[in-house]
């Protein structure tokens, strides 16, 4: 049942295409806030990834460029007038700077979800600002200059059902999908290859670590820049572990390659509130990550996996040796990651706090700047 007295009207705008952190979270988001009664109207880019999950019958569709031409805004506005939204939420950068213009020319209150932290004129503009963490907040109020009445801080989160525990018949036919013998020791990282994930420090950590455990191996899940990927492979080549790492290219049944999985690592240089980690701890693995953004939040040090500076390589192959040579706290620590990610970054855990921030904004009243505007696009 919803945390609010009413059902809401929203008018949520997505800009991305593909797939993704942001659009993943607003897809689930939509999914929830449709499940409890409100009324959604979803303004996407054509061919849209997110227009063609399930779970949006419910849901109002509508298709644009996004782009700046005056015959767009005001394809949009009139749209969005239609519609009557009560609040507007905005995900990724040009649907964010629809919502600036938006919140210029209308009454209506916009909520901003902020999934990276650029520096752009549109933040401030808004009504609130949904921070995926402390950081992001902080750099928001900073550089952005977003008042610090108008952060809120909601991480990030995911469907756990989606990510279950593997049986035991689930991950011997995982691991031999990617060739793995049942000893292997296999280190996991899902993410887009390059430099600001850093699954570098990974190839060079593996030198390390089959020195002390052999049977290690390196899966690197997805997509890569061409010129990262190749120095993974030379330096993994430098180092003679190249044979031990599997490189899948992009995957979308990643329940399915988690199973594979000993532990996951995931070692970038920057992050707010990376899903895949989530995703990790929901399949019941113990996360070894960077001291970034929520990461440290999500795994406990200790608890759930560990943490470590970003660039330690030493204090990286520490800790995964560590786990490789305990297969009891190995389990104990999935256990509890999985235990976390369920009990605290649930959508049905999340989805009513941003339920309420959008009630919260919806009973704002904004003095438009160019009001007047609007009005030449009531009308079709």
């Amino acid at each position: 049942m919803t945390t609010t007295a009413k059902r809401l009207r929203v008018a949520m705008m997505i800009s991305g295409t593909g797939i993704n952190g942001a659009i993943i979270h607003t897809l689930l988001l939509t999914r929830y806030l449709a499940r409890q009664g409100h009324k959604i109207l979803l303004l996407h880019r054509p061919n849209a990834w997110i227009t063609q999950q399930s779970g949006l019958n419910e849901v109002e569709l509508f298709e644009t460029s996004f782009g700046r031409s005056p015959h767009e805004l005001i394809r949009v506005t009139r749209r969005i007038n239609r519609f009557g939204p009560e609040v507007i939420q905005t995900h990724m950068s040009s649907a964010h700077t629809y919502g600036m213009l938006t919140r210029i020319l209308s009454r209506r209150p916009v909520v901003a979800t902020a999934h990276s932290q650029s520096i752009q004129l549109h933040w401030c503009f808004n009504n609130i600002v949904i921070a995926t963490s402390p950081g992001a907040a902080e750099h928001h109020r900073r550089r952005n200059l977003v008042p610090r009445s108008a952060l809120r801080v909601q991480a990030n989160f995911i469907e756990t059902t989606r990510f279950p525990l593997a049986s035991d018949a689930k991950r011997k036919e995982a691991r031999r999908a990617f060739g793995f013998d049942e000893n292997a020791f296999v280190i996991g990282s899902v993410g887009f290859i390059d430099d600001r994930k850093n699954q570098l420090d990974l190839a060079r950590a593996l030198g390390e670590i089959v020195r002390a455990v052999p049977e290690a191996r390196l899966l690197l899940v997805g997509g890569e820049e061409p010129d990262y990927g190749r120095e993974i492979r030379r330096t993994a080549e430098q180092l003679g572990v190249l044979q031990q790492i599997v490189f899948t290219g992009p995957r979308q049944d990643i329940a399915d390659v988690l199973a594979a999985m000993d532990t996951f690592a995931l070692v970038s240089r920057k992050e707010t509130g990376p899903l895949a980690a989530l995703e990790a701890m929901s399949s019941g693995l113990p996360v070894l990550a960077t001291k970034i953004g929520m990461l440290p939040d999500f795994v406990r040090d200790g608890a759930a996996g560990f943490i470590v500076e970003v660039g330690d390589i030493p204090a990286i192959a520490d800790r995964l040796i560590t786990l490789a040579r305990d297969p009891a706290r190995r389990r104990a620590m999935g256990h509890a990651a999985h235990e976390i990610a369920r009990n605290d970054y649930d959508v049905d855990i999340a989805g009513p706090r941003i339920e309420a921030i959008l009630a919260e904004a919806a009973q704002i009243k904004n003095r438009p700047l160019l009001g007047f505007v609007a009005g030449l696009c009531g009308k079709e």
